[in-house]
């Protein structure tokens, strides 16, 4: 081999060599890229499922954070002490007359103010929400009511409407399934703690809101969790009052257009079914008021087979000519959790 071939050669090799370094740089480089790459997105998608699982738990309490830049309730109705709204209808709104109550739907009826909301961070082995669970535990296992009123928040006003609901109504407490999900918000001056269980109920979970009480330690929003409403919907249905009566219960939009309702282009219909999924009614108001707007606007997203839970006062019609359709006389929250 001559010295001008082994210089070629070498040269050749030089250039293979050189080739080669720069390919294996190239595929560390590309494979670091990739796997960054990789990473971001998985960390993308981990911070996108947190915060669609944050906005499902604030929609299951009625709640979202775009409430924060709509309107604010004023003062007088900011909560002062953390206890929950009265469920009575007096206490909410002036009931009307006997015999007063229109056929029509009230035609001036406005919607609920929004809440301002706020997530604050969760120490989920803090005291807090150990006492907290603990205290859940202690409620699901407490078989008599009575004995359940010390670990619900505002019991001297609530035993009322537990000893309504469990020996006048015959209503049974929801089962919970697996914990899901726990979370700490501020809702106007408010603070509660959620704790999100599977359940059989229509949404398919179980929510609960959990409010300081005057020894600063948790209770249970009872009203919220069960779904209480001054009736059952067994006797709603049944004593057809034309006074309105506060009743909370999943709602969504609907095509339903019967007796004093028969007009689609008059009503706005809404379906209620109640906590256990087991009864329904139909709701109407007028598509002229806010009211109605503000309805398709908040329950748009729903869709057919959605859900939202309401707190709502409701009458029949005198001389009702069914036991199915009602007048939808307010919306006190679009959410089983009220505060004052």
């Amino acid at each position: 081999m001559t010295s001008g071939s082994i210089g070629s050669h070498r040269a050749f090799m030089g250039v293979c060599i050189t080739l080669c370094l720069c390919l294996v740089l190239t595929l560390l480089v590309g494979w670091r890229w990739y796997f960054e790459s990789l990473s971001k997105r998985h960390t993308l998608i981990e911070l996108a499922e947190k915060n669609e699982k944050r906005d499902q738990e604030l929609g299951n309490l009625g709640l979202s954070l775009q409430a924060g830049k709509t309107e604010v309730p004023p003062a007088s109705v900011l909560p002062k002490v953390t206890a929950p709204e009265t469920a009575t209808a007096s206490a909410i709104t002036s009931s009307p007359p006997s015999g007063s109550v229109s056929t029509e739907p009230p035609p001036n009826i406005s919607h609920p103010a929004e809440s301002r909301i706020k997530v604050l961070s969760l120490d989920e082995s803090g005291e807090d929400v150990v006492q907290a669970l603990a205290l859940l535990d202690r409620y699901w296992q407490t078989e008599n009511w009575k004995d359940r009123v010390p670990l619900v928040a505002h019991s001297e006003r609530v035993a009322a409407l537990m000893k309504d609901f469990y020996e006048t109504q015959g209503g049974q407490d929801p089962e919970p399934g697996g914990l899901v999900s726990k979370a700490r918000y501020q809702i106007d001056d408010t603070e509660i703690l959620y704790f999100s269980y599977t359940s059989n109920r229509p949404t398919g979970s179980l929510e609960v809101a959990m409010l300081r009480g005057p020894d600063q330690k948790f209770l249970i929003d009872w009203e919220s969790l069960i779904g209480y409403g001054e009736m059952s919907f067994r006797d709603f249905r049944a004593k057809r009052p034309t006074e309105p009566v506060t009743m909370r219960a999943y709602v969504r939009l609907f095509e339903y257009y019967n007796y004093e309702f028969s007009d689609s282009k008059k009503y706005l219909c809404i379906k209620l079914t109640s906590e256990n999924g087991e009864s329904s009614v139909y709701a109407y108001c007028d598509q002229r008021t806010e009211l109605a707007r503000w309805l398709d606007r908040d329950l748009a997203a729903t869709g057919p087979s959605g859900f939202k839970g309401y707190t709502m006062l409701v009458s029949f019609p005198p001389d009702a000519q069914s036991n199915q359709c009602v007048i939808l006389n307010r919306v006190i929250a679009p959410r089983w959790l009220t505060l004052r």
